[in-house]
């Protein structure tokens, strides 16, 4: 009997670290599926199919969309390696209506949780747009989900994700679209001045006081720099590893650094466990680019001229084809901290990164 029970331990403690092997899709003690219908998300008495959603009418007035992610962002999964399906709605100003989960494998109860968290999670999203920054930390809070970040920012990217593609769809948004522009291949080595003054690097001070912790000292000096044209990425990571990342690249992908200084990690450890990095993501357009640890590469130290020491530092690749290095778009950084000794909080930072022009043709 004892030995039965080790090994039922050592299996879940296999899955929970590496959830895409094989014998970890046989073992599917988390997963729960929901019943659901349109209306649980859109007060609608009549719903027509379109192209990857549905349109829901009352009294035959058209009062807004539903939608099931699964259809939308199935590629962005959780922490089981899994997507949490989930059924959206909005009206037609993109205010959300609905939310419910239908399908999940999230190992919660390990850290605790009861199975309705993840549901009190998603009513949040009720009443406010799809247009505008719901991130977690932010307008979305994780008390829900304490000790489940990982999960919390998957699902957050997941609504928000689905719900704007499908108004890009349904013709109640737009979204930028590039001008064909090139990156400049002129491989100019520049100063960390040079770097810092013409916006190619830019970066975000959080200080302790911010988080009510300290003083005026820098808790996280976050940095961030398109990398892929040439006169920033030979400037910042050297010839040789400019060259070893560029050559890995895929045709459309695109690669960005991510570095830090101060007592905080935008890394942490979520990526360690579930290999997903919980913290940061990148938005542009209607697609909030996550990133794994396939997507990552360490970077230890700057080689421009005068730059800093740096406590911590990636290249990340965007994978995503329709990402356009060539239109602004926002690094999302949600930072716990340990408000008291029993307590943590999180807080949530935005920065905005758009290419010089004279990195572009």
């Amino acid at each position: 009997m004892t030995r039965f029970i080790t090994s039922a331990i050592l299996v879940l403690v296999i899955c929970c670290g590496a959830p895409t092997t094989g014998l970890c899709d046989q073992w599917k003690p988390f997963e729960h599926r929901y019943e659901y219908k349109l209306e649980d998300v859109l007060p609608a008495t009549k719903f027509v199919a379109k192209q990857g959603y549905w349109e829901g009418y009352r009294d035959n007035n058209l009062v807004g969309y539903v939608g099931l992610s699964k259809d939308w962002t199935k590629n962005v999964v959780g922490y089981s390696g899994k997507h949490l399906e989930t059924l959206v709605g909005m009206d037609k100003t993109g205010t959300i209506t609905g939310t419910k989960l239908v399908f999940h494998s999230e190992p919660i109860v390990l850290i605790g949780l009861k199975e309705e968290s993840l549901g009190h999670f998603l009513k949040q999203y009720v009443g406010k747009s799809m247009r505008d920054s719901l991130s977690v930390g932010g307008a979305i809070s994780i008390d829900a989900l304490t000790g489940a970040t990982v999960t919390a920012v998957v699902e957050n990217t997941i609504v928000l994700e689905t719900l704007r593609k499908i108004a890009t769809q349904a013709g109640i948004m737009e979204v930028a679209k590039g001008k064909g522009r090139k990156i400049s291949q002129a491989a100019t080595i520049l100063t960390w001045d040079d770097l810092t003054k013409s916006g190619a690097v830019k970066n975000i001070v959080v200080t302790e006081k911010d988080l009510g912790i300290g003083g005026e000292d820098a808790y996280l000096d976050l940095f961030l720099a398109d990398v892929t044209p040439p006169a920033i990425g030979k400037s910042l990571m050297g010839d040789v590893f400019y060259a070893d990342i560029m050559g890995s690249l895929k045709k459309g992908e695109t690669a960005i650094a991510v570095f830090s200084r101060g007592k905080g990690s935008f890394k942490g450890t979520g990526f360690v466990r579930g290999g997903l990095f919980d913290r940061f993501n990148i938005e542009q357009g209607t697609k909030l680019n996550m990133f794994r640890d396939k997507d990552y590469r360490v970077l230890s130290e700057l080689r421009a001229k005068g730059a800093p020491v740096i406590k911590e530092g990636g290249i990340f690749i965007i994978r995503d084809k329709d990402f356009d290095q060539t239109i602004p778009f926002k690094l999302n950084l949600v930072l716990p901290y340990r408000a008291s000794v029993t307590k943590k909080e999180f807080k949530s930072y935005s920065m905005e990164y758009g290419l010089p022009e004279r990195f572009m043709e």
